[in-house]
């Protein structure tokens, strides 16, 4: 038997089956895996440089040394990305935790902080200090 049916009713009907989907999906929890099923902090991604609420703790002095003249502070951990600050020479730079990038005088590690008021990236070869957790991880965990 062959069936034929208008194209107005079909689309009606992919579309309120889409529709069904759409809610089935946002009430199992859409794409964040819950609290009990977590296996641990997600890879952070440096590129996006994205809020990590885990890495956020009382920020960890670093001193700029080494630059000559100060360091600039970026959107995300590449001496490519847009500047958003800048750290003058034996300034301070207040670090929340550090992440992997692109390498900067050989060294990939950038600490994500605040200059000026703009949170950004600075790369870790310019600074000195220590303290600051990697990004992505929390006491509890670290342990």
């Amino acid at each position: 038997m062959f069936v034929v049916v208008r194209f107005g009713v079909l689309v009606r009907v992919l579309a309120g089956a889409a529709a069904v989907g759409f809610l089935l999906f946002l009430l199992l929890g859409g794409l964040s895996p819950g609290a009990a099923d977590s296996p641990g902090p997600t890879a952070p991604n440096p590129a996006a440089g994205g809020s990590d609420l885990l890495a956020r703790s009382t920020p960890t002095p670093y001193v700029v040394a080494g630059t000559g003249s100060g360091l600039n502070v970026r959107s995300c951990a590449a001496p490519t990305c847009r500047r958003v600050g800048w750290v003058a020479e034996g300034a301070t730079f207040a670090a929340e935790c550090w992440t992997h990038g692109t390498p900067a005088a050989g060294d990939d590690r950038w600490l994500r902080g605040t200059a000026g008021g703009s949170t950004g990236y600075a790369a870790a070869h310019f600074l000195r200090g220590s303290g600051a957790p990697e990004c992505g991880t929390s006491p509890a965990r670290r342990m």
